[in-house]
């Protein structure tokens, strides 16, 4: 799809110009033909990609959990003779560290630019690894951003939190399985323990696509797929649309994900849970699942029965976690409050509740000759004199809740159609559960 030029490529509109003196405060930036700007006009861009850029972090400030690491998005455009831009590619995404890590610079000195504005910069760190050409899926419109910047989230808070990653895990409502690709290189990323692996071919549903598969004989092979955390042993991708389930497959291999580790699957939360999925996940995650109630209590039931158990340890005193569920959900959906009170008082969970505050940073926008440059200027950019010192346009940030929980110290895995009270018909009489009353162990 083409986009139209304005009068000219580089309009800076008025909330941008606001943003310049107040970065904390909320401005959407997502408009590229109106909020496209550039420091110093260039005469003829003919030919030349533009690349669009926001960077993602977790408020050092404003959230109850942060890391150093940040997330880069990034689309590229060129620029067509009329000044149209024209997407080219997908989406990337760059994993960048901690900027204390960059070389010991100077701040730029203040200055203003031709329009009387000051220029605003931020600081980027060095670039770990590029996810590249990940598709979207543009099926829900409404729904589709807050999935992806929870995805955005849940990438950084598994960052900080490596140790969700271990096992065997499942994504539930994967979507294209950005969520989980993400979240699962950061954890690899951060974690500084990683793997990479080969096989013959990505696991997955009968005949839903054919995956292509780097060549056996390259001795690079192993170098080039995607980091992950080392005691990850697979990841399932799971959907109930076919469609869906064929982006994740073409996601896993723009990403390089090492093949043994993941899977692709169908799964109704609607149906009872398969005697293979009870108690068989260390892990569960799921970007803004229970976005209206209705979806709450076959959610709650799937992640009740699949997730590990986490018995309790006599000789030590202490409870095994050996289960976790994170989902991440912009703050306003009530139905978030709706799954952590049914995991309470139908499944006994213990669960918590974490405020993330995601800033989302628009960069003045980058022109470049081809992408060969790319990798080049990326590293210029924090290794050159400027050590990683970079303009921005304006600042967005918005809320969002981490949900975690573990399982009662008394569930053994198998019992769960006698322990459970959503499936006894006693959830009423069970009261206020320990996860209300902030009993038991420490979901994460």
């Amino acid at each position: 799809m083409k986009i139209p030029a304005y009068s000219s490529l580089f309009v800076l509109i008025a909330a941008a110009q606001v943003a310049a003196f107040a970065p904390s405060q909320v401005f959407s930036t997502k408009n590229i033909n109106s909020h496209l700007y550039m420091s110093e006009p260039a005469s003829d861009l003919t030919g030349k990609i533009v690349a669009q850029r926001y960077i993602y972090r977790l408020s050092p400030e404003r959230s109850s959990v942060t890391t150093p690491y940040t997330l880069e998005e990034r689309q590229y455009y060129t620029v067509a003779e009329d000044r149209s831009l024209e997407p080219f590619g997908e989406k990337h995404f760059i994993f960048r560290d901690d900027v204390r890590k960059n070389p010991d610079v100077e701040a730029p000195e203040e200055s203003v630019k031709k329009n009387g504005m000051p220029r605003v910069y931020t600081r980027i760190g060095k670039p770990l690894y590029t996810v590249k050409d990940l598709k979207e899926d543009d099926g829900d419109e409404e729904l589709g951003g807050s999935v992806w910047e929870s995805s955005y989230v849940m990438a950084l808070y598994c960052m900080e939190h490596p140790e969700i990653i271990t096992g065997k895990g499942l994504e539930l409502g994967s979507g294209v399985g950005v969520g989980s690709i993400l979240a699962t290189i950061g954890a690899g990323l951060a974690s500084g323990s990683t793997e990479t692996s080969t096989s013959s071919g990505y696991q997955s549903i009968e005949d839903i696509a054919n995956t292509p598969v780097a060549s056996p004989d390259s001795d690079d092979e192993e170098s080039l797929m995607a980091p992950v955390p080392k005691n990850l042993q697979k990841i399932v991708l799971s959907d109930t649309h076919e469609n869906l389930l064929n982006n994740c497959l073409d996601n896993l291999g723009s990403a390089a994900f090492p093949i043994a580790k993941a899977e692709v699957s169908y799964l109704d939360w609607k149906t009872r849970v398969s005697n293979d999925m009870k108690n068989a996940f260390d892990f569960i995650i799921g970007c803004d699942c229970a976005y209206y109630f209705p979806l709450v209590n076959p959610l709650a039931r799937t992640v009740a029965y699949s997730l590990k158990s986490s018995p309790y340890d006599r000789r030590n005193n202490d409870q095994i976690v050996r289960g976790r569920f994170l989902h991440i959900g912009p703050e306003h959906r009530e139905s978030i409050d709706d799954l952590k009170r049914k995991l309470g008082r139908g499944y006994k969970m213990t669960s918590r509740m974490k405020e993330i505050v995601l800033e989302s940073i628009a960069l003045v926008p980058l022109i470049i000759d081809s992408l060969e440059d790319v990798e080049k200027q990326m590293n210029e950019e924090v290794e050159g004199s400027l050590g990683g010192y970079v303009e921005y346009q304006s600042v967005d940030s918005s809320r969002y809740t981490a949900l975690t929980a573990v399982h009662n110290e008394d569930y053994d895995g198998l019992n769960g159609d006698y322990f459970f009270p959503a499936e006894t018909g006693r959830e009423g009489s069970y009261g206020d559960s320990a996860q209300e009353l902030d009993y038991g162990t420490e979901a994460m």
